[in-house]
């Protein structure tokens, strides 16, 4: 058996770290919108800032559950790499030859799915803040 080598343990640390990013990308803009989500409703002026804040926190929330399912299906991956002596036969999909197993290409997927939805949840907000302060001027 083929045993890992330094380059395959600096990027499965690289990948840990991703997985902290994803996390706490996600995490954080849900954070803060919570903590607004307060002002949102206190004051009658931003009411309509509602909407957005509230569909941004739900998209957020998919991308932490997107990078957790991420996390996980990367470990599956690693275990089928280390099973066939780091040459693992490639996936299939339907009719589609995959060049990775697919394990891996699922973790790949839901890794851009949450980077996807950190910046969809970004743009709604920004979207509604704009529609807001182009409205509030007419």
């Amino acid at each position: 058996m083929v045993q890992p080598s330094e380059g395959v343990k600096t990027r499965a640390e690289i990948d840990t770290e991703l997985v902290r990013g994803l996390l706490l990308a996600n995490g954080g803009a849900a954070v803060a919108l919570l903590a607004f989500l307060a002002t949102v409703f206190d004051h009658e002026a931003l009411k309509p800032l509602g909407l957005p804040v509230v569909l941004a926190l739900f998209v957020f929330h998919l991308g932490i559950v997107a990078a957790i399912v991420h996390n996980h299906y990367r470990r599956q991956c690693s275990l089928v790499y280390e099973r066939h002596g780091f040459q693992p036969p490639p996936g299939k999909f339907l009719w589609f030859s995959l060049r990775e197993p697919g394990v891996c290409a699922t973790s790949r997927t839901f890794m851009w799915s949450s980077i996807v939805l950190f910046l969809v949840g970004g743009g709604i907000v920004f979207v509604g803040a704009l529609c807001h302060l182009i409205g509030s001027q007419s």
